[in-house]
């Protein structure tokens, strides 16, 4: 609160008092570039000189009131006088109590300091930051690499999303918002319901243009009533709306898909873009596969070297992406089939590679891959087998595909990949054929669960941690692997016929929780921590995915059984959110990812008309949903998911394959599968601030409010922050103006939104009033550490009488 005397510097017997409210300095940490354009709104008089490059000026010429509920008074008694020079023309009034603050200056903080040109303070002392620096950590520094999440940063940085660019994470963070809640409070976003879909969606940027795409597959095309017969649709993340489609039209190289297989985006063609690659509508049992380009142009069909079209089985199988080469473009492999980017098959199985991998009466591949043997070179895990992949770039290349392992303890199934035992290895978590089983990364046995260096199995098998039932029956979905209760080690999940289970592992120092009359578990043995009641009878296969919505450490589940799409906690399996979405199960699953590029996450889901559930009053739909949190509490996540066998290295935040991939196992905050994450800057969040000064420059006809909007939090906000001005002392009083900040506030970063107002006449003087993120209405649009500090006032203005 400024509060400024009926006469100001330049009177030889006015007087000028102050006293201040949300006039600290800026939190500790991350500040930005804070710079804007000069803007100007319909001011009808005065001059617009003297305004600087954060400044922008808005509002009509208002006359101000007669009393101090926002009218003019007389308020000249029992004041403090001032010195009578002119130092304040062209100045402004500021600090406790209010002083003249020459021209060249700026009120910050009740002080009057030299103008910081980058409009970005930086400490306690306000350091004024260079041009193209930004403050992090009390520090100015010149911002990083350009990112989209953290995982394009280095170690220790976090991508300030506002600036598009890599800062170091404040440490200690002294702004953070840190979501508490017990149930998950979703609001739909959007949906498109033209088609039924089987298949889990893909994420990611296509065009470049900022905002992802979300691709499907539908399947039974308009009502063809054949599961086989979908095509590829692409719909805007940020509105749902369709942007094109791909018809079957093979004389104009259009293909359509095989509705039941699940599609990946990645980039094939080598323009640094994602494209989509899908498999095609079978033919004789096998499918050949297509990639198109972001804007639906078709780029190749697979094919021999000799031109002619390669197919393989697909069926329930889905697309993986990785990379085996020299080159960024990402190769497709499909259970044991391999393609080059261009689609020449360099390797494919009896023929029938692509249905390896699967049980034998539900085929169709969904193969991992991964560096299993720290070579540096990565090797397929198709199931119960690994593959060792020797590649040799040419025209065309040479490749020689060779059995790493194969296991021999039960049937075959889908894998995920991590590193259970923490001990810098990975192992395979396979779900196959009604159990669970965990194999040595680099062998291909049964996991030594005992004893991590695998000295105690050598020549005793009999120790190895010993395959598991899954609960309820059935095959078993594809697993998923995330810190389940917070232990800091991973665990596992997989969903089977009547029972979604989380199991644990008797690890060294495991805490046992398991359901009351199970056995406990022997030393390295598979155990259940919980498992929720679900319908699915008809495939019994369905995936899952993983989000940490709370960001707590301990992650939950996203399931959707043939009835609900649910989010269990992963600790004991309460159910945190139910909604009506009927699945075929066949192996999609409901996915977390800023789908929207607004921020937050969303749950992302599919639907089809046939799920057969027997609910009471319960109504099937179909399509694609998007669903946020109602007061975007869920921490935010990246904007891509890119395929079935999603992991976090596996994918570069532009949606492409890297070309070398790190291992998810020993990166930083990882060792999951089939689970999204945020990274660095999970809790940081904004601190906007309001400063209200007078300037004194228009004197004797018009006042000028000045607003300084800061951001002293440790996370940009983007432009169009409101700013309200009031006569008056607070938002009861008269609505002079109502703007919005033009330029994006990165922490420590401000903008000045000055409004020209009519000086009080004579003696009187006036009361003003701003706020910004309407502060008098609640919380407001943006969420922040601190609510309490967003508006600011003024008592008593009125231009310097004559002296």
């Amino acid at each position: 609160m400024l509060v400024v005397g009926a006469a100001g510097c330049g009177d030889s017997g006015g007087t000028v008092t102050a006293s201040g409210g949300n006039t600290t300095g800026p939190t500790t940490g991350a500040t930005t570039d804070g710079t804007g354009d000069l803007t100007t709104t319909a001011p009808t008089t005065g001059p617009t000189s003297g305004m600087t490059s954060n400044e922008s000026m808005t509002g009509d010429t208002v006359p101000t009131g007669t009393a101090t509920d926002g009218t003019a008074t007389d308020t000249t008694d029992g004041l403090t006088a001032t010195t009578g020079d002119d130092l304040c023309e062209g100045g402004t009034l500021c600090g406790q109590p209010a002083a003249c603050c020459p021209a060249g200056n700026e009120c910050l903080a009740d002080n009057c300091l030299p103008v910081c040109d980058s409009g970005v303070y930086c400490g306690p002392a306000l350091e004024c930051c260079g041009g193209g620096q930004v403050c992090s950590g009390a520090e100015c520094v010149t911002p990083g690499a350009p990112c989209m999440d953290s995982y394009d940063c280095e170690p220790g940085q976090y991508c300030e999303q506002t600036l598009g660019q890599c800062l170091p994470q404040p440490d200690p963070l002294t702004c953070e918002i840190v979501p508490e809640f017990d149930t998950l409070n979703a609001k739909p976003e959007w949906s498109w319901t033209e088609e039924e879909i089987f298949s889990s969606p893909a994420v990611a940027d296509l065009d470049g243009d900022g905002v992802p795409e979300v691709v499907v597959n539908t399947t039974r095309y308009k009502e063809s009533n054949d599961y086989v017969v979908g095509v590829i649709i692409v719909l805007d993340g940020a509105t749902g709306l369709e942007k094109f489609r791909i018809d079957h039209d093979p004389n104009n190289n259009k293909f359509g898909s095989h509705g039941r297989s699940t599609i990946a985006v990645g980039d094939v063609s080598g323009d640094g873009l994602p494209d989509i690659i899908y498999a095609g509508r079978p033919s004789g049992g096998k499918s050949p596969v297509h990639a198109v380009d972001g804007m639906g142009n078709h780029l190749w069909t697979s094919h021999t070297g000799d031109n002619v079209s390669a197919t393989t089985r697909v069926e329930n199988g889905g697309i993986t992406l990785a990379n085996f080469d020299d080159d960024e473009m990402a190769e497709i492999v499909i259970g044991a089939t391999l393609f080059d980017h261009d689609g020449l098959v360099v390797w494919n199985l009896n023929n029938n590679g692509g249905i390896v991998g699967s049980p034998a009466d539900y085929q169709g591949g969904l193969s991992a891959v991964a560096d299993m043997t720290g070579d540096g070179y990565p090797e397929i895990v198709s199931g119960k087998q690994a593959w060792s992949v020797d590649w040799t770039p040419g025209a065309p290349p040479t490749v020689v595909v060779t059995e790493l392992w194969n296991n021999t303890n039960g049937g075959d199934g889908w894998p995920a990949i991590a590193d259970l035992d923490q001990n810098g290895t990975p192992e395979v978590i396979l779900a196959a054929s009604g159990t669970v089983r965990v194999l040595d990364g680099l062998t291909g046995k049964l996991w030594c669960g005992v004893d991590p260096t695998g000295v105690m199995c050598d020549g005793n098998d009999g120790l190895r941690t010993q395959p598991r039932s899954i609960p309820g029956g059935g095959l078993g979905g594809p697993p998923t692997v995330a810190d389940f209760d917070g232990d800091g080690r991973p665990e596992l999940a997989v969903a089977g016929a009547s029972r979604y289970t989380v199991f644990d592992l008797n690890r060294d120092g495991e805490e046992i929780v398991k359901p009351n009359g199970d056995p406990m578990p022997a030393a390295g043995a598979i155990y259940r921590r919980w498992s929720a009641v679900t319908q699915d009878e008809s495939s019994n296969a369905t995936g899952s995915s993983v989000f940490d919505f709370q960001g707590d450490g301990a992650a939950e589940v996203t399931y959707n059984d043939e009835c609900y799409a649910r989010v269990y906690s992963g600790k004991d399996g309460t159910v945190l959110l139910q909604i009506e979405n009927s699945s075929a199960t066949i192996h999609e699953y409901p996915l977390v990812v800023d789908a929207d590029a607004d921020g937050n996450s969303e749950i992302l889901m599919v639907a089809t008309n046939l799920a057969g559930c027997n609910a009471p009053g319960y109504q099937d739909r179909r399509g694609v949903f998007l669903y946020g949190d109602a007061g975007d509490g869920w921490v935010p996540t990246r904007r891509v998911w890119t395929q079935h066998t999603y992991h976090v290295t596996g994918t570069t935040s532009a949606g492409n394959v890297p070309l070398t991939e790190q291992d998810n196992w020993t990166t930083a905050g990882l060792n999951n599968y089939r689970q999204n994450v945020q990274g660095e800057g999970v809790f940081n969040a904004p601190d906007l601030t309001v400063e209200l000064s007078i300037g004194l420059g228009f004197c004797a006809e018009q006042l000028e409010l000045i607003a300084t909007v800061r951001n002293e939090g440790a996370l940009g906000v983007p432009a169009g922050v409101a700013v309200d001005f009031y006569q008056g002392q607070d938002a009861t009083g008269t609505l002079l103006n109502s703007t919005v900040t033009v330029t994006p506030l990165l922490p420590g970063g401000s903008e000045k939104v000055k409004l020209l107002v009519q000086a009080p006449p004579g003696d009187m003087t006036a009361d003003y009033y701003v706020e910004v993120d309407a502060a008098s209405q609640g919380n407001g649009a943006i969420l922040e550490c601190n609510e309490d500090n967003n508006s600011d006032f003024t008592t008593a203005a009125a231009c310097p009488a004559p002296g």
